[in-house]
């Protein structure tokens, strides 16, 4: 029988999702508020088998977090966590040592996408920009456009673009696609790089956040943007070049710029109105919370048995 520790409050599970948990007994939690102990969570993770470690809450500190609960907690086995990517683990370590690890897959591809197609209403209709506006007593109305009949770009197809782009079709807009290696959806149109830059009315990116996509839209290609193109970034900050694209919105060639960030602080974006800085919470709805967490208790369940779920390759 498997040692289980969940680095979550039980609060947080559904009665349905407790109950699935109850068949691989004993399992503990972290006590309500004390989920941001690092003492605590090493605490509780001694002699167990499996952890459940709570990566997207803790945040940038998480690196560092299960690294010392690991080193502190040598009896662990396998580690569930509540994000996509395995990156905040040392996968090197976890092949060293024999250590088990599980991700959640696709749990936030609704609500991002229709993220995504939200910002791209408000930055058509210039709701966000005449919001803001009003709220510093400066109300200039600007008119903004329809979607039925404009481009939408899409660069790179994963499941959260392959959603916006059937969620775009029903506005009645054109939809490109870029993808390599190509990508084919029915009613959508595969264009080049190039031709999806320079023909679309909206953009919007969802390529990894890695070293090879830093810059992926630089000064060239910000120089190749239709005139007035709104592009939306929710995939990455480092992937635009924000020197190019702050030099674009000045000059009017690009009329939005949506991304997701903790602040502007310093950027050269700092003072744009068209440049639209969002906290990070496309991800996060009530659906979205719902489905991680039912995903991390399928996970906890399958590495108890033997049977990981989504396990990520050492």
């Amino acid at each position: 029988m498997k040692n289980i520790s969940i680095l979550f409050p039980k609060s947080e599970f559904t009665s349905g999702q407790l109950q699935k948990l109850s068949f691989v007994e004993p399992v503990s939690f972290v006590e309500s508020g004390k989920e941001n102990d690092l003492a605590e969570l090493v605490r509780i993770s001694k002699k167990v088998d499996i952890i459940a470690f709570p990566a997207d809450r803790i945040g940038k500190k998480a690196s560092q977090w299960l690294k010392t609960i690991l080193e502190k907690a040598p009896t662990i086995k396998a580690v569930a966590l509540d994000t996509v990517q395995a990156d905040c683990i040392d996968l090197a370590y976890c092949k060293e040592h024999g250590v088990v690890v599980t991700t959640v897959n696709d749990y936030s591809t609704e609500s991002v996408a229709e993220h995504v197609v939200g910002l791209l209403v408000a930055c058509a209709k210039r709701i966000l920009i005449n919001d803001r506006r009003t709220y510093r007593r400066k109300y200039q109305p600007e008119l903004g456009t329809d979607l039925r009949g404009k481009t939408l770009g899409i660069i790179n197809v994963d499941k959260t673009g392959e959603r916006v782009a059937t969620l775009a079709k029903a506005f009645g807009m054109r939809v490109y696609l870029y993808n390599e290696p190509p990508f084919r959806m029915e009613g959508m149109e595969r264009k080049s790089l190039r031709e999806v830059l320079s023909r679309s009315d909206m953009i919007t990116l969802h390529l990894p956040d890695t070293e090879e996509n830093k810059k992926f839209l630089n000064k060239e290609r910000i120089g190749r943007l239709k005139d007035n193109c709104i592009v939306i970034n929710l995939a990455g900050r480092s992937l635009v070049d924000e020197k190019a694209i702050s030099r674009a919105l000045l000059d009017g060639n690009v009329s939005q710029y949506v991304f997701e960030a903790e602040s502007m602080k310093n950027s050269s974006l700092e003072g744009i109105e068209t440049a639209i800085m969002l906290k990070p919470f496309s991800k996060l709805t009530i659906d979205s919370q719902m489905m991680k967490m039912e995903l991390v208790a399928k996970n906890i369940v399958g590495l108890a048995v033997g049977k990981p779920y989504n396990p990520v390759s050492l």
